[in-house]
């Protein structure tokens, strides 16, 4: 019992740190001014004219599409089954 147990919890974490790192690596998230942003920048800030930092950013694209999706959604459940289950486990471990 303790084999299927233990055995049933690491195939739970293993999807669990996948699924983790599958979401948050999906993208790069470094973010480049270019030169003309920085000119603008600059520009802004000698006329004294309010910042928005978003006004220097380049514009994201968004690589969304319907597979993606889906499978953003599946990632999502699995993690919701994961914490759920590895809750239960834990609770019924501790009593």
């Amino acid at each position: 019992m303790k084999k299927i147990i233990k055995g049933s919890l690491l195939i739970m974490i293993i999807i669990y740190i996948i699924t983790f790192v599958n979401r948050n690596n999906y993208y790069e998230n470094t973010q480049v001014l270019s030169d003309n942003a920085i000119k603008h920048f600059e520009e802004d800030l000698k006329s004294g004219k309010e910042i928005n930092p978003s006004n220097y950013l380049p514009k994201k694209k968004d690589y969304n599409n319907k597979t993606s999706l889906f499978f953003l959604k599946v990632s999502k459940t699995i993690e919701n089954v994961v914490n759920c289950s590895l809750k239960k486990v834990l609770q019924y471990l501790d009593n």
